[in-house]
């Protein structure tokens, strides 16, 4: 009887102090959006939960162990939004038609998370190791450009995309939409929806199948040579 009492005990405990630490990771985030990477200090997130600075150090020893918290929550934030809609596109059946919900789930996170999304991006730019390095849990994106570059290369196969470096595509693709985010978090109220259907019609002109563009180098020479030849 006893230890069962104390095992249920142990467990609300826990309870209690998963739903603080998500509270104090939470506040962290409102801060940073709002007053910027700097001026999110211990003390402000302890402010905004309504406890005492104390309270913040016993759940994250140091603020460094806060903001990590902060990444990975906002990161496991995108994946629970993204994956099913992504999945959803059937991009092993369609990989021709990824790029528009690739580029309009992602635009889409943006506008309904902004606040994550914006201290992200405040984060990126001001937390780094001593190194120099921003906090590993970024280098997910490297991970993203190969899955979408895999799409890619599988269209190409089917012969429903063009010839380009699926590599590059990919690539530039999520650095269109990183600039995107960047600007978002200077300007809340940027045309996302806009943005999101001019970025689609550019990317699926560049990848839909077309003439080779080595022939359309080769041509314009060979005409030159005759010219040149005549004269």
């Amino acid at each position: 009887m006893g230890t069962s009492q104390s095992g249920a005990g142990d467990g609300a405990s826990t309870f209690t102090q998963l739903k603080r630490r998500d509270q104090l990771v939470d506040c962290a985030i409102d801060a940073i959006a709002e007053l910027g990477f700097s001026r999110a200090s211990v003390a402000e997130v302890a402010r905004r939960a309504g406890v005492s600075k104390g309270v913040v150090t016993y759940h994250f020893a140091a603020k460094d162990d806060l903001i990590g918290m902060v990444i990975a929550h906002v990161i496991d934030s995108m994946a629970e939004y993204l994956q099913p809609r992504l999945y959803a596109a059937e991009p092993e059946k369609y990989p021709e038609r990824f790029i528009r919900p690739y580029i309009t789930s992602w635009v889409d996170y943006y506008r309904t998370h902004a606040r994550e999304v914006i201290a992200l991006v405040r984060i990126y730019n001001s937390f780094r190791d001593e190194s120099g390095r921003p906090n590993p849990a970024f280098d997910v994106r490297a991970d993203e450009v190969t899955i979408v570059e895999q799409v890619l290369k599988r269209g190409q196969e089917k012969g429903f995309l063009g010839a380009f470096s699926a590599r590059v595509m990919a690539a530039s693709i999520k650095a269109v939409l990183d600039d995107v985010l960047i600007q978002f978090a200077d300007d809340p109220d940027l045309d996302l929806e806009a943005y999101a259907t001019e970025l689609v019609a550019l990317f699926e002109r560049a990848t839909r199948p077309g003439p080779d563009p080595a022939c359309d180098r080769a041509g314009p020479d060979t005409t030159d040579r005759t010219a040149m030849e005549e004269r």
